[in-house]
């Protein structure tokens, strides 16, 4: 007999590949915000940038450490 494809884990695995690369994209752009700190020149352009960077690339980081999570085997 032949072993037939496992859609459910098709599925995870698709959905790992989407939440890595999104949340690589999330953590690229909040570190590009979080330098935009230094051409600031207001103090509260920057404290706004600070949050935004911080915001946006937590988020990121968290996609990443849940794709991971989902990625090793069961």
């Amino acid at each position: 007999m032949t072993k037939t494809p496992n859609h459910d884990d098709a599925r995870v695995l698709h959905d790992v590949q989407i939440n890595m690369s999104l949340g690589a994209f999330l953590v690229f752009f909040g570190i590009v915000v979080l330098i935009s700190i230094i051409f600031t020149d207001t103090g509260i352009g920057k404290l706004t940038n600070l949050a935004a960077g911080a915001v946006i690339g937590g988020i990121g980081a968290v996609m990443i450490y849940k794709a991971r999570r989902l990625k090793r085997p069961r």
